[in-house]
């Protein structure tokens, strides 16, 4: 499929999530890698991912399909999926069910015990549980059900780390997901039409891949592990693929995993749509494979039509 098949492309980004900062620089560099390969692109800047909202935009330009370059709430968790899907218009990434499945930590978790996919333990501690009932073994890490990005993400070393930092981020958030902490390597796992891409290991300069961690530039190490066997490679990409077919997603999507100290792996979470920033790990993990920026937004487009059309047919 050339570019000129897929029409006009609305590139989406903005929103009113937490990550809006970083959804803007994603969609301006899909917007840019797809300009540069000849399409005809229009930027959708959306203050937040309301119906009326979105159908305003949408109706005020010409388009064919949209690219989702949404991040968190609204964008990442099925609400515009499902708004796009009611307005018949076609859109890159997984349908409204399974991203919002994905964007739930708990629920996703449940889908991977099920599915006999390592996951770390964990357990949930909500607003009427007391923090002095509470046990769970330290380190451990608190995480926001539906969040993105790490935002409002914890690492709890100790009793008092617990009773200083929890109340507020519960306070916050009323649930959290209490995971234990896997001490021993990160990496993430890029999946672009089912095809698994090397995966990537991340050397944060923080206690963990945290916000900032994650988009400010130098703070993290980003290599392609030589050291980890042909077999654990293997290994890692099939769970990571098992992930993302174990939620139903479509046409791209990153695992991220931890290896614990005898390189056993854990699947954290996986993201439905990852950034595309420059520091972002996807487009990286793609460019090992030839594949610059506007040829992966390409391959994320032609395989939404292509799904399209083979549901019409």
């Amino acid at each position: 499929m050339s570019y000129n098949e897929l029409g006009s492309i609305g590139v989406l980004m903005g929103g009113n999530s937490s990550e809006r900062p970083i959804s803007l620089i994603s969609g301006k560099a899909v917007s840019e890698a797809l300009r540069n390969k000849g399409c005809n692109v229009v930027d959708i800047v959306l203050e937040n991912c309301e119906k009326d909202t979105l159908i305003k935009e949408i109706e005020a330009v010409d388009i064919d399909i949209v690219f989702i370059a949404l991040h968190g709430k609204g964008g990442e968790d099925g609400q515009i999926q499902k708004y796009l899907r009611e307005l018949n218009i076609l859109f890159s990434g997984s349908d409204p069910e399974a991203s919002s499945l994905a964007f739930n930590k708990l629920r996703a978790k449940r889908v991977f015990e099920k599915e006999g996919i390592p996951t770390p333990a964990y357990s949930v501690l909500g607003t009427t549980d007391t923090l002095a009932g509470f046990s769970f073994d330290f380190p451990f890490f608190a995480k926001p059900l539906e969040e993105g990005s790490s935002v409002g993400v914890l690492r709890i070393e100790n009793e008092d780390e617990l009773k200083i930092k929890m109340p507020g981020l519960l306070g916050k958030y009323q649930k959290l997901l209490i995971e234990k902490a896997i001490l021993g390597r990160e990496v993430t796992v890029g999946i672009l039409e089912d095809k698994v891409l090397p995966l990537i290991e991340l050397i944060p300069s923080h206690l963990f891949y945290d916000y900032e961690a994650k988009y400010t530039k130098g703070l993290t190490k980003y290599i392609f592990p030589k050291d980890l066997t042909k077999e654990k490679i293997a290994l890692i990409s099939e769970l990571a693929l098992k992930a993302h077919k174990s939620l139903k997603l479509s046409d791209f999507s990153r695992v991220d995993i931890m290896l614990d100290e005898m390189e056993n792996p854990f699947v954290l979470e996986v993201n439905t749509i990852p950034g595309f920033t420059d520091v972002s790990l996807l487009p990286k993990a793609a460019q090992v494979e030839g594949y610059d920026l506007g040829d992966v937004c390409l391959k994320i487009l032609e395989s939404a039509k292509n799904r399209y059309f083979q549901k019409s047919c």
